[in-house]
């Protein structure tokens, strides 16, 4: 099958979105409405999709992936089946499956075979019902003859053969419908349950990072959570290659590591390829021989070689960006990490830690939690809006306040980037139910930030004493951090004052927080921030302990704050570092 060139030239010229053009294919052929815009062409990160709503033509073409979605609707709605989607009305798609190894009764169970349109053809092509409480909603197409043609009907939102789990079964999760039907036509324990994912690896996954318009194509992943929780093991199969890859690091990260394992298929690309190259013993051996993923700071050589040769090819990689130029060169925000930060009442260290949040929301469209105690979620909206706007929330004369065009504004790109916990209406504060919710975060929203404001609110139980307390509650952050490769802030109020006092200022560290020297030395990164209470003196942040030298140094720098806007700049004549334009 070959796209259409005309269609190709159309699509070049066209940013990312939804488009309305007329078709190329059928506009020389209409006696009627020939300036009708029939041909609806989606352009996103991962491709082209298009589809005319007159001839039929349809289609598209991915980046430097061969697997396809094409959406062509967005209903979820029960499907009727053809009655000639059987192997009598498309034996050469049933060919197609046994060319590729698949078992007579796993094509029978697990497929449907008849004819669609694919560019004007129509042409033999197997589909992968998705069904739910045994209702097919949703059916992805692919084109048997040779050809790339990939097209849907609604919209697959779960995993696909989800349907067929049975609580307590172990989960084996592929890249794709083929590599599932691979996995079904081999000798599987009883208790395994083979899946897909409804779509291969979004762009952004690709290069090691989700984009905020990505998000929704990882929804499959929440929509089966009472699975997920209820399977032992949860095994995963994505494709040998740099998406598959990162694909696979996404998924672990948001269902966690405790009880994922993989299968290594040697120089194999897919399940499928495994299967025509090395038959279903080669299969079966290879799902014997999966292995967990490392144990949090517990690890064999061969855990951990490929990240040796990449620190010996490539050097540490430094966290990411605070936002701040002067910042920068004290600490990063390195993933997997606790950064405990701390400060004298009103110093603006809840506030310098949000303006952060929105650093890295604009620059790496990482995602935060808030877990805020001292503050209504509808305020702390307000707070956060006015960084990203730069005009106050509130009618305080003086100042024009921000319009409501631009609470819009600021609603969309909180709406992709900030979640909140509410905390002030009752439940439970102890740091094992603050961190389940954060869990749920990652798998829902795909958090990367959590802030937890300030400690003095946590409930810590009767049992412990307080440094012991302290240190376990630490210590269940740091496994949160690694498990999820999350980065967290935890603000903590001192006890008491330091006798560090220079030019008059009192800048207090770890060891001032009350309770235990823990949070010093259980920190990766310390930061205090100082403010001047009447503002004679630029703000300052002071790192107070760095880990290792790849992540910051000890130092301070001033900061320019905004007592207007909210805004927190790097100090200097340039305030601010990069376009604000969200």
């Amino acid at each position: 099958m070959q796209i259409a060139p005309e269609i190709q030239t159309v699509a070049s010229n066209l940013s990312i979105g939804q488009h309305k053009k007329q078709c190329p294919e059928c506009q020389d052929s209409r006696s009627k409405n020939r300036r009708d815009k029939p041909l609806s062409i989606m352009v996103d990160g991962t491709g082209v999709k298009y589809r005319c709503h007159h001839c039929g033509t349809e289609g598209g073409w991915v980046h430097d992936n061969d697997d396809f979605d094409f959406d062509l609707s967005t209903a979820s709605e029960p499907i009727k089946l053809d009655a000639n989607n059987n192997a009598n009305a498309a034996p050469a798609a049933l060919k197609y499956l046994q060319a590729r190894q698949i078992k007579d009764e796993v094509i029978h169970k697990y497929t449907i075979l008849g004819m669609r349109r694919f560019n004007g053809k129509t042409v033999p092509s197997v589909g992968f019902p998705y069904r739910e409480g045994g209702v097919v909603n949703a059916v992805k197409w692919r084109a048997a003859d040779g050809s790339k043609g990939f097209s849907q009907e609604n919209v697959c939102e779960d995993f696909y053969n989800l349907d067929s789990y049975v609580d307590g079964n172990d989960i084996l999760i592929c890249e794709g419908e083929m590599d599932a039907c691979a996995w079904l036509s081999c000798d599987l324990p009883e208790n395994l349950t083979v899946l897909s994912i409804p779509n291969g690896a979004p762009a952004t996954v690709r290069d090691g990072k989700i984009d905020p318009a990505d998000d929704n194509k990882f929804r499959y992943i929440w929509r089966a959570e009472r699975q997920l929780a209820t399977a032992p093991r949860v095994i995963l199969n994505c494709d040998n290659d740099g998406p598959g890859g990162a694909l696979q690091r996404e998924i672990v990260r948001r269902i966690g590591s405790t009880k994922t394992w993989v299968v290594n298929l040697d120089d194999h690309k897919d399940a499928n390829e495994a299967l025509i190259k090395e038959g279903t013993n080669y299969l079966e051996n290879q799902l014997d021989k999966s292995r967990i993923m490392p144990i949090i700071g517990v690890y064999t050589v061969d855990d951990i070689y490929d990240s040796v040769m990449d620190l010996y090819e490539n050097g540490q990689i430094k966290g990411a960006s605070t936002g701040f130029t002067a910042l920068d060169q004290f600490m990063q925000v390195p993933l997997g990490m606790l950064t405990v930060v701390t400060g004298l009442p009103a110093s603006g260290k809840s506030d310098l830690i949000d303006q952060i949040c929105v650093n890295l929301a604009k620059s790496h469209n990482w995602k935060t939690v808030f877990c805020s105690f001292e503050k209504t979620v509808d305020y702390h909206y307000a707070q956060i809006a006015q960084k990203i706007v730069d005009r106050p929330f509130f009618a305080d004369g003086g100042t024009q306040r921000m319009s409501l065009e631009q609470v819009s504004h600021a609603k969309d790109m909180m709406r992709e980037n900030f979640v909140f916990m509410n905390n002030r209406g009752g439940g439970s504060t102890d740091i094992d139910s603050i961190l389940m919710k954060a869990s749920e975060c990652v798998m829902r929203y795909g958090t990367r930030i959590l802030v937890i404001d300030p400690y003095n609110y946590i409930d810590m139980g009767k049992s412990n004493r307080e440094t012991d307390a302290i240190s376990q509650m630490l210590t269940k952050v740091q496994q949160f951090a690694k498990n999820h490769d999350s980065h967290v802030f935890f603000i903590a109020h001192p006890a008491k004052l330091s006798n560090d006092r220079r030019n008059g200022k009192v800048v207090v560290t770890g060891l001032d927080i009350s309770g235990s020297h823990t949070w010093f030395s259980k920190a990766d990164i310390g930061l205090t921030v100082w403010r001047h209470p009447t503002d004679e003196e630029p703000p300052e942040a002071h790192v107070w302990k760095a880990r290792w030298t790849w992540i910051g140094k000890n130092g301070s720098c001033p900061l320019h704050y905004d007592r207007t806007s909210g805004r927190w700049h790097t100090f200097g004549p340039a305030f601010d570092d990069y376009d604000w334009d969200f």
